[in-house]
């Protein structure tokens, strides 16, 4: 008996110690305003993101002055960047999909919103 309570409690340690807990911040964009530089950092944090199957969609047109793309091709799509002028108003969104290394189905996926007033 003693000894099947030290097995499971060992598989169940073994299990809790493996899970991660991935996350993505902030949890919702400032809004930007026309004419006014904006910058915005979107961290993923708990796993190195697997670039390659990364999607980050969004319906930001090209006229509008905001760029969303990786910092730098070190932390790819971990660290994505939000940054420039906004040119006119609206609402777009933005879309991020990431998959993990070593981490079997765990995924992030969120949309964000960004406001651009005057």
């Amino acid at each position: 008996m003693k000894k099947e309570l030290i097995f499971i409690f060992s598989i169940l340690l073994i299990l809790i110690g493996c899970g991660k807990k991935y996350s993505i911040t902030p949890d919702s964009l400032p809004i930007a305003h026309i004419n006014q530089e904006y910058k915005q950092i979107i961290k993923i944090s708990g796993g190195k993101v697997v670039d390659h199957y990364a999607k980050l969609d969004t319906n930001i047109p090209e006229d509008l002055g905001i760029v969303v793309k990786p910092i730098n091709d070190l932390d790819g799509y971990n660290i994505i960047e939000i940054k420039g002028t906004p040119k006119h108003k609206g609402i777009f969104t933005i879309s991020i999909w990431a998959g993990f290394y070593a981490g079997g189905d765990a995924e992030i996926n969120k949309t964000y919103t960004l406001k651009v007033e005057e």
